[in-house]
């Protein structure tokens, strides 16, 4: 039976009002600790310039299984992360009370290379406060048959600690039932709050809850779709809301409509795939028309057109070199560059790259093991809850808009850096209306000389200037798909 609470943070520091979202999605922590010799030691993958960056991080000191979350602040920066078992802040030390995550046995005799858990951590910032973080986080409680009887949350303060932050609520029982480890959040329609749905283990029941300024708040408890055997898998929304997937390699996939108004599922289509694999995650492509299932030895490929007439992708047989370990399909993750990215779920430097994830079939270019790391990394892959999805404008949900010209709605502009810039140049921007977008640069005779691809889905792209070849003031201009002008900028060039 489960015992849904009522839970409000009274805030007793100043958190100012912040107009922009953070680089959440730009890093990617992944592998060991600082190990003395390759092929062990840490992985950072940014994209910060628009694609997928690997190297080495020679400093980090938390080992890293399946669990991981990192939170970066607005230009990309570092500000803490996690395996599940304690919290690092940015300078790779142990936060303050940043100790003993997730209390259990599981966690004791896991504490030093991690949790190995998919789904069972994820971090947001408390809304409308640049400062305090809610981290949710999940263990197991059971030994035998795995589960978990308590959804957790623990609150960081960012401004304590010289600004390394302090954890000021630890290990605080959100929920306590037999719980699914496939935790998921997405945006309100009003663009502001949180939505966290959990996953009850034996049946097929979802707990919602709502994160507003005022903190952490019971919604429903909903029951829908066909999941009544627990088994471990990933759980995702489209990044635009509208759609939640949650894949097992037991009751396979289950995908729902989701209100983001109201915080309700409908209209539930299941697949069955019927094969013998252990392992699965799942992401839903960009323009919401596919499925991504993986299942060991496979890789499905669900049609929301006709879901069961899935394409099916095989394990190539690849093995990675420095210890022979197949190179399967494990968790997926949608990142920045609109590219899915998978895990092998053993411990080899290579990942999957799903190239084309909106087309169909073989266009959808699956590399397998294309993406090289530069060391070993075991089953690390993050879940980024989508911080740049934007309101639902017109619904009647969408409060905080309401009176707002249009563009400010859709837009929060564009900012150059530096300005002047000689050979290249950060555009910082931001797309809430769940739409890509372009940028291009002019120049003084209104020539257009230089355009790039902007994803709704980041806020920051690093731009070379190659194209530009002498000294003069250039305009940059934002403008959204469907070609409607955004926001515009002058550009100083100093060659």
């Amino acid at each position: 039976m489960g015992k849904p609470s009522l839970v409000y943070l009274v805030i007793l520091y100043f958190c100012p009002l912040v107009l922009h979202a953070q680089g959440y999605n730009n890093l990617w922590l992944m592998g060991y600790g600082n190990w003395a010799q390759l092929p062990f030691g840490g992985t950072n993958v940014d994209f910060f310039n628009g694609t997928a960056n690997a190297y080495f991080e020679p400093n980090r000191t938390m080992e890293f299984s399946a669990s991981v979350v990192n939170v970066t602040d607005s230009m990309g920066q570092l500000l803490f992360y996690s395996n599940g078992a304690w919290i690092s802040n940015r300078n790779n030390a142990q936060m303050m009370n940043g100790d003993s995550l997730n209390p259990s046995t599981y966690t004791n005799s896991n504490y030093v290379y991690g949790l190995n858990l998919v789904n069972n951590i994820f971090s947001l910032k408390l809304p409308d406060c640049d400062s305090l973080f809610y981290l949710f986080h999940q263990t197991f409680d059971v030994n035998g048959p795995p589960w978990t009887l308590n959804c957790y949350f623990s609150v960081i303060n960012m401004n304590l600690d010289n600004g390394n932050g302090a954890v000021i609520q630890k290990n605080q029982i959100l929920l306590s039932d037999t719980l699914a480890i496939q935790m998921a959040a997405c945006k309100h329609a009003n663009g502001r709050d949180w939505w966290i749905i959990l996953p009850e283990a034996y049946h097929p029941s979802y707990y919602v809850y709502l994160l507003t300024p005022n903190g952490i708040q019971y919604s429903s408890k909903q029951t829908i779709g066909n999941r009544y055997v627990f088994k471990a898998g990933q759980a995702t929304f489209s990044r635009d809301g509208s759609l939640y997937a949650i894949y097992d390699s037991v009751n396979d996939l289950d995908v729902f409509d989701f209100d983001r108004c109201s915080g309700t599922f409908s209209n539930a289509r299941h697949v069955a795939v019927y094969d013998s694999m252990n392992s699965s995650g799942v992401t839903i492509s960009p323009n919401n028309r596919f499925i991504y299932g993986s299942s060991g030895l496979y890789l499905y490929q669900f049609d929301l057109q006709n879901l069961q007439n899935y394409q099916t992708f095989t394990w190539d047989s690849f093995r990675s070199p420095s210890f022979n370990l197949p190179t399967v399909f494990y968790t997926q993750e949608l990142m920045p560059d609109n590219k899915i990215y998978i895990n092998t779920g053993n411990g080899t430097e290579f990942l999957h790259v799903i190239n084309y994830p909106d087309s169909l079939g073989a266009a959808c270019q699956l590399a397998q093991h294309s993406f090289v790391l530069p060391t070993i990394n075991f089953q690390s892959t993050p879940y980024y809850p989508n911080v740049f999805l934007g309101p639902v404008v017109g619904s009647i949900c969408d409060s905080l808009s309401v009176g707002l010209p249009y563009n400010i709605v859709q837009s929060a502009g564009l900012r150059l850096n530096p300005n002047p810039a000689s050979n290249q140049v950060w555009v910082n921007y931001q797309f809430p209306n769940n739409r890509d977008g372009w940028l291009e640069i002019y120049d003084p005779l209104g020539k257009l000389i230089l355009k790039r691809r902007l994803y709704w889905s980041t806020t920051q792209l690093l731009v070379y200037l190659n194209e530009i070849k002498s000294n003069g003031i250039y305009v940059a201009k934002v403008f959204d798909d469907t070609k409607n002008y955004i926001s515009s900028e002058r550009l100083i060039v100093i060659k």
